[in-house]
Order: structure tokens, then sequence, then C-alpha cells
């Protein structure tokens, strides 16, 4: 049973928007700060912004461009004594000022929302409840600002229909995405993400609904959809 015809999944940070969030990441080795995790960053060609010490561990501050490659690359080169601890604070909300508009992306959202039978949904790995930092409690307000940030691009995506799932495991942007396609039936999922790990995990839905819904993945790359794969 078809309720929409179609289903658009919009990331936010460096999809939608160019935004300014750092998040911080700390490397543990055999139980101590690891003195050589700054030279694996720049080795990755990953360059701190900042760094922050707490707890006797030093957290290095990467965009959050930056934080998606350190995920594919820490991915690679997982190793028992090996503990990365992170700081989401910069995540905890949206600087509507430094913000910038995705405008080919922001475009897509527009005439998404204008389709009919079609729903747009934003999915987000940024907080939307209480969590604790390395520095503290951290109280996000994530909805309203992504809310407010889409309201003053002219899109009239409400907070209903933004999700910030507060973990950037892929899976929890998946488990909202299967949610919708088994409620709502659409024959075409449309998703867009900047970070390969997210366009690969929702790319396997395919396996997992054989091909109905058909899932179309578009992967952001310098501010542009570029499609990734189709099933």
């Amino acid at each position: 049973h078809t309720m929409i015809d179609n289903l658009f999944v919009f990331d936010f940070d460096d999809t939608l928007a160019e935004t300014t969030a750092l998040i911080g990441v700390a490397r543990e080795h055999n139980e101590k700060n690891d003195d050589l995790f700054r030279s694996w960053l720049v080795e990755h060609d990953l360059f701190p912004v900042n760094e922050k010490v707490s707890n006797e561990l030093t957290y290095f501050y990467l965009t959050s461009e930056d934080f998606a490659k350190y995920q594919k690359h820490a991915a690679e080169n997982i190793s028992e004594n090996i503990i990365d601890h992170f700081d989401f604070t910069g995540t905890a909300s949206v600087d509507v000022s430094t913000t910038k508009e995705n405008k080919d992306v922001i475009n897509i959202l527009k005439k998404a929302e204008a389709a009919p039978k079609s729903r747009v949904i934003v999915v987000t790995a940024r907080s939307n409840s209480q969590f604790d930092s390395p520095f503290g409690r951290v109280e996000p307000t994530n909805r309203d600002d992504i809310a407010k940030f889409l309201q003053n691009a002219g899109v009239g995506v409400g907070g209903g229909q933004i999700f910030p799932v507060g973990s950037s495991n892929p899976q929890a942007k998946v488990n909202i995405i299967k949610k919708y396609i088994d409620s709502l039936g659409p024959r075409t999922v449309y998703f867009y993400d900047d970070n390969n790990l997210n366009v690969e995990a929702v790319h396997q839905l395919c396996d997992v609904y054989d091909g109905v819904p058909n899932i179309v993945t578009y992967k952001i790359v310098n501010g542009k959809p570029v499609l990734n794969g189709e099933c």
C-alpha cells in the first residue's frame, strides 16, 4: 500500500548547509593520551583547528567535513589498545549567522517539497537531547535551529520533519528511513549526504527491501549532488 510516491531524505551539515561546527577527538592508547595522535591526523590530511585538554586527554577539533574523513580512516585503523573519545559540544547548536545555504541542494529540497505525493525529512547526526561532553553537560537546540535556518532559506520544513539522531553511527539514520519506508510505502527513496559511510549504509537498504522501494543515493561533493547508486 503506497501512501506516497517519493521520500526525500537530506542530511544537514555539508549537505543542505555549510556549517562551522567543530568536533573534538582524543585518542587513548594503552590507557594514556596517545602522543602520536596529532601526527596520525596530519598524516591522513586532517588538520585540527584547535585543541583542549580534559582528564589528561588532548582533544583535537576537526571541521565536520574532516570528521567524516577521520571516521573513514579510523574504521580502517582499529586496534584493541586504542580508544577514541569525542567532544560533540560544537554540534549542539547551529549558528545561523555563520551557516551558509548549499543552494543546489536547497533547490532540490524546494522542488521535492512542491512535488505531489512526496515527503521530505532532514536526518542529522546532531543531537536534540541533553548529553555529557568531556567538558560538562550540554543542552542542544538543533531541531529549532535547523527549522529556523530552513525557514530563512524559504523552505517550509518544520520541526516534525527534522530528526536529530544524536549519533554518528550510520545505522541511526538508516533506522529512521526504515520507519518511513515501512509506514508510508514510498515507490522511491532519494537520499542526500556528504558522508561516504552514511551513503553506503543507506544504499545497503537495496538488499533489505529487494528493490521495492527503489533507493537512489547521492553523495554531496563540494556542494553538488553526485549519483552514488540506485536499485
